[in-house]
């Protein structure tokens, strides 16, 4: 190991992540605003149009969390500290994504103000609302090293937290500016979190939920264009999304 490699990994600059632009779930799926969204991702077709869902802090730094956790020798103190909001991954890491093999290879950087929250404080939130333990059985894991329990507990927390969005936009469906840019969040949500797993272990659901989300931004467009049964379709859409991830993750149990 080279004398600057010892240097950046004493300093806890070098971890593992991958990445995503500011902005927080609770905003997102509480207060979203056509005023605070880039007009570049609102207009129509923006799903089919855009390369690359929008990134937020709050999925680079579970990125980065996933990324250590499939080390063999993963860091779990240092997992720890992002999930806590001490330490953020560096946007600058989703460039080098496709050379990422090791957590050694991703930065984290120490917390700035540029986001005050957190993973840990956005699953405290939906354990408060939705009465689950997600918190506990992340600290809990982390406490024993157990990869595996902190893994399950952040699918969970990131269904939840989809299932806040998209029924927040369903709410706000008639903000045409604000809808396309918060169902790329949420098509970033479940690519980072969910759509892998379920791939590999309930494949015919994990179609069936990638075909509701392209059906969902549909029916936006559709809402867009005026379209009176598009509503429903959405409706009945992110109902459909939902129950194939949620069989997808009772099925893999099994």
């Amino acid at each position: 190991m080279t004398v600057s490699q010892s240097s950046m990994l004493s300093t806890g600059i070098c971890v593992a992540l991958a990445g995503l632009a500011a902005l927080e779930v609770f905003a997102l799926a509480n207060r979203i605003e056509a005023s605070t969204l880039d007009p570049a991702f609102c207009g129509p077709g923006v799903l089919h149009t855009t390369v690359e869902p929008p990134d937020s802090q709050l999925t680079r730094d579970y990125v980065a969390i996933r990324i250590m956790l499939k080390d063999p020798h993963a860091r779990f103190e240092q997992i720890k500290r992002v999930y806590a909001g001490d330490l953020h991954a560096s946007p600058a890491s989703r460039a080098a994504t496709p050379l990422l093999q090791s957590s050694g290879r991703v930065q984290l950087l120490k917390a700035d103000h540029r986001w005050s929250g957190s993973l840990r404080g956005e699953v405290q939130r939906l354990d408060r609302e939705r009465g689950t333990q997600l918190a506990q059985k992340i600290d809990a894991g982390i406490q024993s090293s157990d990869a595996a329990m902190i893994e399950a507990a952040f699918r969970e927390a990131f269904t939840t937290l989809l299932d806040d969005l998209l029924t927040s936009i369903e709410q706000r469906l008639d903000r045409s500016a604000g809808v396309g840019r918060s169902l790329q969040h949420a098509r970033r949500y479940y690519s980072e979190s969910l759509d892998a797993y379920l791939s590999i272990h309930a494949a015919p659901q994990a179609a069936r939920a990638s075909l509701a989300l392209d059906a969902m931004a549909r029916a936006a467009d559709g809402i867009k264009e005026g379209k009176p049964s598009a509503r429903d379709w959405f409706s009945r859409e992110r109902a459909n999304f939902l129950r194939a991830i949620r069989e997808g993750m009772n099925a893999s149990l099994g």
